[in-house]
């Protein structure tokens, strides 16, 4: 039974050989630790590019590309709820998105037209376990929800707390999701974490160590080996976006991992045809690959109730 996959895309799915259908249950494992309200093709390619087993990926390697770097590249096109940056894109964690959301809220109640560096570090201190709270207060000898002054609103109309998470995000607090993102990747994390948000916020804004008496320095020591939130992702399922569904149509009777290729090369968004193109995959090489390489039997498959595989580290 699986996991991820809503039900109509996985009767969609029985058409597929069975190494394809397992690595659509993959995408839509990565879709759901991007915090995705839907898999795309996009996420499919993401995952298929992670296996070098797979024919689409060997397709790839024939044609002298690196499955990696495109791998990275084409995650950063996918939807979630992440950081995009050069070289490194991460998602944030269950508890990150948590503080993300707690943020938005917050600045509302204080009638601001933008999030702030200190709407996030509210949230996301809001977000760590109570021991970790408590050394942190310790620390700055004072309490830092009452220590923390949230600049005043900018505007004069109160921020929506709906709609797009990153909408009405000031430039400071821009850099602190940012900053939060490097901190993550040298960490060697796979998400960005409540902690790595209180990093980011006191590197972006340097007034708030002052109201608080935090540094990063002094936070990193209180947070070493601490700083991971293995929070697990809630059981849901996933539908598709609206390519989706006509991908699985399309795809021929029995169609392995290079049909996906092959459909997304025809059919996907001009970024994604542009990426492969300009790493020299094009319908010629995966035509001439047809025959020559295909999918292995299937491994054991993802076991229902299994958190999804991590995302590849992106170097820092």
């Amino acid at each position: 039974m699986s996991t991820w996959v809503a039900p109509e895309l996985t009767a969609l799915s029985q058409r597929l050989a069975p190494y394809a259908r397992d690595s659509l249950e993959r995408a839509a494992a990565l879709a759901a630790r991007l915090h995705a309200e839907e898999i795309s093709p996009e996420h499919w390619l993401v995952a298929l590019l992670e296996d070098e087993s797979c024919a689409a990926t060997r397709a790839v390697l024939h044609a002298f590309a690196d499955p990696e770097t495109i791998g990275t590249e084409m995650l950063a096109l996918c939807t979630g709820i992440m950081v995009v940056g050069s070289g490194r894109t991460l998602p944030f964690s269950v508890l990150g998105v948590s503080a993300l959301r707690s943020a938005r809220v917050k600045a509302r109640a204080r009638g601001a037209s933008e999030i702030e560096p200190a709407d996030l570090l509210l949230a996301a201190v809001a977000e760590l376990a109570p021991e970790l709270r408590d050394r942190l207060a310790l620390l700055a000898g004072i309490r830092l929800e009452h220590a923390i002054v949230a600049p005043s609103a900018t505007g004069t109309t109160p921020l929506d707390d709906t709609g797009p998470l990153f909408r009405n995000y000031s430039p400071d607090a821009l850099r602190t999701l940012a900053a939060s993102c490097r901190v993550a990747a040298s960490l060697e994390r796979t998400s960005i974490g409540p902690v790595h948000l209180c990093l980011g916020s006191l590197d972006a804004d340097r007034a708030l160590g002052e109201r608080t008496g935090l540094s990063s320095v002094r936070l990193r020591m209180v947070v070493s080996g601490v700083d991971a939130d293995e929070t697990p992702l809630p059981r849901r399922v996933l539908p598709g976006d609206e390519r989706l569904p006509e991908l699985l149509r399309e795809l021929p009777s029995g169609a392995e991992t290079l049909d996906v290729l092959s459909w997304c090369m025809a059919h996907g968004r001009e970024e994604v045809t542009a990426l492969l193109r300009r790493q020299k995959i094009t319908p010629a090489v995966v035509e001439r690959c047809r025959g020559t390489y295909r999918d292995p039997p299937l491994p054991n498959p993802l076991p229902p109730g299994s958190s999804p595989p991590g995302l590849r580290r992106c170097p820092s």
